[in-house]
C-alpha cells in the first residue's frame, strides 16, 4: 500500500484510488503471509475493508496521515516517505508499481467524476505520479512519461484532459491534448496509434473551444 501510495499525490489521494479494483489485486499479489508459512487466508483477494485497514496501519506507524471524513483527500503522505518507499522498488517493480497506480486512478474515475473536488483531485495525482517518475532513480533515467507511454499510452494520460473538457474547460483540455500529442510523438512517432488518438482528442477539444468563443 505505501508503494502505490508513494507514486501519487502527497498533498491529498482519494481513498477510492487506494481501495480500487487494480489496487486491491495489487496488494493481494504482494500480500505479506500472516505467519512464518503460507496460509489459505495469504490467498484470498485482498477486499476494500482489508485495503483500508492497510491505510489505518500506516497511519498507526506515521507514514500517512488518513482521514477518511475527507474522501476527496483522505491519504496525505510526506514526499520524504514518497521517495524512501519508491527506492526499495527494483526498476520491475518500479514500472509495475507506477502502471497499477495508473490503472487504480483510472479505475476510480467514473464513480467519481461529477463530484468536481473529487475529480480535480485525481487529476492531480496524474500530475503527482509523471513528476515522481521524472525525479526517480537512475535505473529509470528516462523521464517519467517513458513507463506510463512505453509500450502503449496509458488511458490515465488522456482522462485528465477529458474531465477538464467535461468540466466545461475547453482551453485546458485542448492545452492538455496538445502537450500529449508533442510527448507521444516524440516517444512513439507520429504515426502511432496512440499518438494519432492523442491528435483526434486534441482536435475535438479544439473544436469545443472554438465554439464556445463568444
Amino acid at each position: 500500500m505505501l508503494h502505490l501510495a508513494s507514486f501519487l499525490d502527497a498533498n491529498g489521494i482519494p481513498e477510492i484510488v487506494l481501495t480500487s479494483e487494480p489496487a486491491r489485486a495489487y496488494l493481494t499479489v504482494h500480500r505479506s503471509p500472516s505467519t512464518g508459512s503460507h496460509t489459505p487466508l495469504d490467498s484470498r483477494p485482498v477486499q476494500n475493508r482489508d485495503a483500508a485497514r492497510a491505510l489505518r496501519a500506516l497511519h498507526r506507524l506515521h507514514l500517512i496521515d488518513h482521514t477518511p471524513d475527507i474522501p476527496h483527500q483522505s491519504v496525505r503522505i510526506h514526499q520524504l516517505v514518497q521517495r524512501a518507499a519508491r527506492d526499495t522498488l527494483s526498476p520491475h517493480q518500479h514500472e509495475r508499481t507506477a502502471r497499477t497506480a495508473a490503472d487504480a486512478r483510472l479505475a476510480a474515475w467514473p464513480a467519481i467524476e461529477r463530484d468536481t473536488a473529487l475529480a480535480q483531485a485525481l487529476r492531480a495525482n496524474t500530475t503527482a505520479l509523471a513528476q515522481a517518475l521524472r525525479a526517480n532513480t537512475t535505473a529509470l533515467s528516462a523521464c517519467a512519461h517513458d513507463i506510463l507511454i512505453r509500450p502503449n499510452a496509458h488511458a490515465v494520460l488522456y482522462r485528465p484532459g477529458d474531465s477538464l473538457g467535461e468540466m466545461g474547460r475547453a482551453m485546458a483540455a485542448q492545452s492538455h491534448f496538445r502537450h500529449l500529442v508533442d510527448t507521444i510523438r516524440h516517444h512513439l512517432g507520429a504515426d502511432d496509434r496512440d499518438t494519432l488518438a492523442a491528435r483526434h482528442e486534441l482536435a475535438h477539444w479544439r473544436g469545443e473551444a472554438a465554439s464556445s468563443d463568444p
